[in-house]
């Protein structure tokens, strides 16, 4: 894959609502989504969709709930000074504290992925270099609920910034 991917405003809500169809008509994926539909980030669309859709693969084979057949993802977003927070959850058992540095590592299982997975342990560290390729971050960690949390930081679209500044300022105008 190219290093450098072209950036354009995309509506984030819109984006992941397309990613999570594939997903939702499956009887063991469930989504809860709480992300503003003015949110734009600066992003390639295509790129975005996969990153998108390699954590809710991750989550169906190995954040199922709990005492479920079900992977219960939740995905929220907020803009934070420029940038926007888009939070990939799922209920599962989460992953050891000395597994999480290397999940991104190319070639690697954790221990529960090594006993059911047919994939070759690309997937989170392909998420990593295409989030890396549009200017973001992408952190994981365990929830302090339980379940994996992929964190991934994006640019926020300039224009999506201005929004909610402009909608204040005139509130406090007619005040």
């Amino acid at each position: 894959r190219p290093d450098h991917v072209t950036l354009s405003e995309v509506p984030l809500a819109a984006l992941v609502r397309g990613a999570t169809t594939p997903f939702s008509v499956r009887e063991d994926m469930d989504f809860q989504i709480e992300i503003s539909p003015d949110l734009r980030v600066l992003g390639d669309d295509v790129e975005l969709t996969r990153v998108l859709s390699n954590l809710f693969e991750n989550a169906r084979r190995y954040g199922k709930t709990q005492g479920t057949d079900v992977a219960r993802v939740r995905i929220a977003a907020a803009a934070r000074d420029g940038a926007v927070v888009l939070r990939v959850r799922d209920h599962g058992t989460g992953v050891s504290a000395e597994q999480l540095p290397n999940l991104t590592r190319p070639f690697f299982r954790g221990d529960a992925a090594r006993t059911s997975a047919t994939g070759a342990g690309l997937g989170l560290a392909i998420v990593a270099k295409m989030v890396q390729n549009m200017g973001g971050s992408l952190e994981l960690a365990n929830s302090p609920s339980g379940g994996l949390l992929a964190i991934v930081r994006l640019q926020q679209a300039p224009e999506s910034r201005h929004k909610p500044l402009l909608k204040k300022r005139r509130g406090a105008d007619n005040a």
